[in-house]
């Protein structure tokens, strides 16, 4: 008997091991890229749910003072703040919306008390904060993420006489 060597059935096993190897290598990077696009994913989505909170936050609160005097500029502490006027059992009070260390805060304090930025709380992170009275009853807000992403809206106040005359607070330029 005569034994012959098969040498085809060697050379398909390496085919195949090779092919494997290139299967694996291509399933690894793709594993890496979609891990990377998650990574970045989850970012843009935490910012934009940082950005999303504030937008949401503020609208609802311009809503609910959209009333003549409810509404309108003002600052605490030398900062910058959007203020919403209440009366409450014939006293009145003032919001004040505004940026302290990269936190969008708020302080709810009585209209004639000393109030300090420092005693506000915290509603989300955000690097920037700017509102602008415009003409017609706007306000333009400008929001920074810390993420450096930014957002700008426009809110209006139905009311009649906008600028909360009364209130004692001067209109931040």
């Amino acid at each position: 008997m005569k034994l012959q060597k098969n040498s085809g059935h060697s050379i398909s096993s390496l085919f195949s091991l090779m092919l494997f190897g290139v299967f694996a290598l291509f399933l690894m990077l793709m594993l890496l890229f979609c891990a990377r696009v998650y990574q970045q994913t989850v970012k843009q989505t935490a910012s934009d749910s940082s950005l999303g909170t504030a937008v949401t936050y503020l609208t609802t609160k311009f809503r609910q003072h959209d009333q003549s005097g409810g509404i309108f500029t003002g600052s605490l502490d030398g900062i910058p703040a959007l203020c919403f006027r209440d009366e409450i059992k014939g006293k009145d009070y003032i919001t004040y919306i505004y940026l302290d260390n990269n936190e969008l805060t708020e302080l709810f304090t009585a209209r004639d008390s000393r109030a300090s930025s420092s005693a506000g709380t915290a509603i989300c992170s955000v690097s920037d904060f700017q509102v602008k009275k415009m003409d017609n009853g706007f306000y333009r807000i400008s929001l920074k993420s810390t993420d450096q992403i930014s957002t700008e809206f426009l809110l209006h106040s139905t009311a009649a006489s906008d600028p909360g005359t009364g209130t004692g607070q001067k209109e931040a330029s």
